[in-house]
């Protein structure tokens, strides 16, 4: 006679086997939502870690093995949907080097919340479900305890699935290290999540020991005595020679917004007053990776690469580098960065020194009567800053990155200026169009700041967007509630992708350089024009090159590394750009300037 136990072991005796299953089905969710490519690898390597992960089941009996297995779910689970989130905004997976940047959380909780989509309950519903079914009081779960009869054949055939994607590239595509890939995106593309998470950690137990070789050496100091040769007349040269730099990076401002009106109304009305006296850069791009805000710092002040994988301010905090700060401070200037957001905030307390600069203000050093979003308002923190550039020892270079202008782009209502049409109102769109409208009233006030201390004349101001607000992903928004038509994507890449980069002094006759370049070619610009030998790095002085050329690293906002010249926009990198970065990555983590002392 069949007891109710009886009767639940037979209902649920394969419920151990539809665990893994659920999972394969998750991990497709998660390849399908973050438009990461299903190829033969992610299915060999995904199923070879579940066939181990369910072979190692069998060393327990009953309930515990459903337990094992359950939280097996749980994990990966975790390690898919966070995967999922951090994609959507930053284009690249985690690594292990994104743990280093947890202290950012903090102030990324609205736009993390703005990640969140209904459809990432998919990734959850077993999870709520099993436990209620699987440990109800009357489920007894007999699994036969054959243990290395279930336990080999899995992991034999686990292995396998592991094997066979390194196997083919090895032998069959002839490719040298089926490891290497050009960035953390392409290796989940190749072997999966659980591939990328494994792979990253082999390469990140790597890096703890690394030292540069002599033939490493040789090769960066190749790289770094390379001249361009110049095709145009640079006639900006030593226009800066002993006046004040200041340096602005305008957070997620991007150049289709300059001149553009909404309602009648400029978005930006002082950047296009500001055209009328700078030299502008309508072709310029943002080349960030994974750290964002301070990969863009990082680009400008030292013209290197960012690292393929975290942040260089939490990797690489005490190396020595040759930063726009460093050389000024040999001609005498004095050096101040400027950041109303917390000290520790992409660890610019520890990496600011190491880039030259002798002070940091930071949120604790403001009044704080305007807190918007993530810190102080762009407003208060302009205003305040004006009046301690009054102060501050000629001549000096100062570095200001604004805030505001944040997603998801929330400013108080009445503190929003523009007065948008309702298909506007509420939309991702309209909310950056006030935020930027902010950022440039504040600049308002700083420049007459600056004029009624009588520092603007004295003083070359630089201005650029530190990376995207509106993504390719958004353009759909464009074409809908802005420009009434359809954009291609190499229009998209033309016009939309770049962020603008403007030089301004009173004394400027407007000018508008076509060259196309990226924030690596700020440090040897702006040395042109601060008169100062530009240090060592990979970039080109935009104003001696008459067309140009740019690549966009992959894992910030493209999801495919990109060469961009006038006549051209390459998907994917040649050997040569490849050696670029390469070389960049070698100078970072071997602290090449410090041993080159």
């Amino acid at each position: 006679m069949r007891t109710s136990d009886d009767n639940a072991f037979t209902l649920f005796k394969g419920i151990n086997e539809i665990i893994y299953l659920l999972i394969l089905f998750k991990i497709v969710l998660f390849h399908t939502f973050s438009t990461t490519t299903l190829s033969s690898g992610v299915f060999s390597t995904s199923l070879g870690f579940l066939l181990i992960f369910y072979a190692f089941s069998y060393f327990f009996r009953n309930k515990l093995r459903l337990l094992y297995s359950m939280v097996i779910n749980l994990i990966i689970t975790v390690i898919l949907l966070s995967n999922n989130l951090y994609l959507d905004y930053f284009s690249s997976p985690i690594t292990i080097a994104t743990f280093y940047q947890t202290n950012n959380l903090s102030g990324l909780g609205d736009s993390i919340l703005y990640l969140v989509k209904l459809k990432y309950v998919l990734f959850l519903m077993d999870l709520i479900l099993f436990p209620v079914l699987i440990f109800r009081k009357h489920f007894i779960y007999r699994k036969p305890r054959r243990i290395l009869a279930g336990f080999i054949p899995f992991l034999i055939l686990g292995l396998t699935g592991l094997l066979l994607k390194p196997v083919k590239l090895l032998y069959i595509d002839k490719v040298d290290n089926p490891l290497q890939a050009y960035d953390a995106r392409d290796v989940v593309v190749q072997y999966g999540l659980l591939g990328h998470h494994v792979i990253d950690a082999f390469y990140h137990i790597q890096d703890i020991n690394f030292s540069l070789s002599a033939s490493a050496k040789s090769s960066i100091k190749d790289q770094l005595n390379q001249k361009h040769v110049p095709s145009r007349e640079n006639k900006f040269k030593h226009l800066g020679k002993q006046k004040n730099l200041i340096m602005i990076q305008i957070e997620s401002l991007q150049s289709f917004v300059l001149n553009q009106k909404v309602n009648g109304q400029e978005i930006t009305p002082t950047l296009n007053k500001l055209l009328k006296n700078s030299i502008y850069f309508p072709n310029f791009y943002a080349q960030t990776i994974g750290g964002n805000s301070s990969d863009a710092e990082f680009l400008t002040q030292t013209s290197l690469f960012p690292l393929k994988s975290g942040s260089v301010f939490f990797r690489y905090p005490t190396n020595k580098y040759h930063s726009i700060a460093t050389t000024l401070q040999e001609e005498g200037y004095s050096t101040l960065a400027v950041h109303a957001d917390e000290s520790t905030f992409w660890n610019r307390n520890n990496m600011y020194p190491s880039l030259g600069f002798e002070e940091y203000l930071s949120i604790e050093q403001f009044p704080q009567k305007e807190i918007i979003g993530m810190g102080v308002g762009d407003k208060e923190m302009f205003s305040e800053t004006a009046k301690r550039l009054k102060k501050q020892p000629s001549p000096f270079y100062s570095f200001i990155i604004t805030l505001t202008n944040h997603m998801p782009y929330e400013l108080p209502e009445d503190k929003q200026t523009l007065s948008l049409p309702d298909k506007l109102k509420d939309t991702l769109l309209g909310n950056y169009f006030q935020t930027v409208r902010y950022t440039d009233e504040s600049l308002s006030v700083f420049l007459d700041k600056l004029t009624e201390e009588e520092l603007l004349k004295d003083s070359i101001i630089v201005l650029y967007g530190d990376h995207n607000g509106i993504f390719e992903s958004d353009k759909g928004m464009l074409e809908d509630l802005l420009i009434k038509k359809k954009i291609s994507s190499e229009k998209w890449y033309r016009k939309y992708a770049t962020v603008p980069l403007l030089i301004y002094n009173p004394s400027i006759k407007g000018e508008v350089v076509q060259t196309i370049g990226g924030q690596i070619d700020v440090l040897p610009t702006i040395s042109s024009i601060m008169g100062v030998s530009p240090s060592n790095g990979l970039g080109v002085n935009l104003l001696t090159q008459s067309s140009g050329d740019v690549i966009i690293p992959s894992g910030g906002y493209v999801d495919t590394p990109l060469y961009i010249t006038k006549d051209k926009i390459n998907k994917g990198l040649s050997p040569s750009q490849e050696h670029l970065i390469h070389i960049s990555n070698l100078i970072i983590k071997g602290d090449y300037y410090r041993i080159d002392e």
